[in-house]
């Protein structure tokens, strides 16, 4: 716009003027890139998805992998400062070399509460995602007093998820797995669970200093999750169903 339309004013005074007509500067949200093929398969998928009951969803379990920084997220990150002190200890952002390591874990949530919380160590390929089900799924459904006949079980559409391998296990387990749209993280209220168990653990007042730590506050920070939020979260499927429909297909609030 500087260049094109206001070449021979200052930059600085460009957003000024911007900002006083309410056009302030604003951090762009990170959103999954969605091309012409997933807008109108997730825009199907919700025209069926609403007619579903309460009842419906809570046979459903999200689950996801996630990757928790030990310091700190990948994201932007801000506070509030006056003019001059933006190099004082508690407005910079300390970095260390290689960002101090992260954790990946797997997780999955159920109308009845969360799962047991997996470290995963190393790449992740089909044949640790097996171990994974066989350790973590089928042992919450077991802490549940569940069988893999009472529930539908949602993943993405990774390439692990969908390998033969992983397919062959579901099989062989009497896993009905359901069929979910690609590149829709709105869908999948399991990313609200990971944005709030990260804050809960930034929020303890002794930070972690190590993975382990990190790891031992994720554990605990999991099972502390208040069932309400949980259940508020299923709740809210048919809402993000009706704001997918709303927004025809693309990027919601949710």
């Amino acid at each position: 716009m500087h260049r094109q339309l206001f070449p021979k004013f200052h930059d600085v005074t460009v957003r000024r003027h911007l900002t006083k007509r309410g056009l302030p500067g604003r951090v762009r949200r990170r959103v999954p890139r969605l091309s012409k093929r997933h807008v109108p398969a997730c825009r199907q998928w919700c025209e069926e998805a609403v007619e579903w009951t309460q009842e419906d969803w809570d046979t459903i379990i999200f689950s996801d992998e996630s990757k928790f920084n030990l310091y700190g997220s990948d994201g932007c990150r801000y506070c509030r400062r006056g003019v001059g002190k933006e190099r004082l200890t508690h407005n910079v952002e300390e970095r260390v070399k290689y960002s101090g390591g992260s954790v990946m874990v797997w997780g999955c949530i159920m109308a009845q509460g969360t799962s047991r919380l997996h470290r995963i160590t190393g790449n992740l390929n089909a044949a640790g995602l097996c171990n994974i089900y066989e350790e973590s799924l089928l042992g919450t459904l077991d802490d549940h007093w569940m069988s893999t006949a009472e529930v539908i079980f949602q993943e993405d559409n990774d390439s692990k998820h969908t390998s033969h391998l992983a397919r062959q296990w579901h099989s062989k387990n009497d896993i009905t797995r359901l069929n979910w749209p690609a590149i829709s993280p709105d869908l999948n209220i399991i990313e609200n669970v990971w944005h709030k168990l990260d804050r809960c653990v930034r929020m303890r007042e002794v930070q972690p200093r190590s993975l382990d730590d990190l790891w031992a506050a994720l554990q605990e920070e999991w099972a502390a999750l208040d069932y309400g939020y949980i259940r508020n979260l299923y709740t809210s499927l048919n809402c993000c169903c009706f704001a997918v429909l709303k927004d025809k297909g693309m990027w919601t609030r949710y």
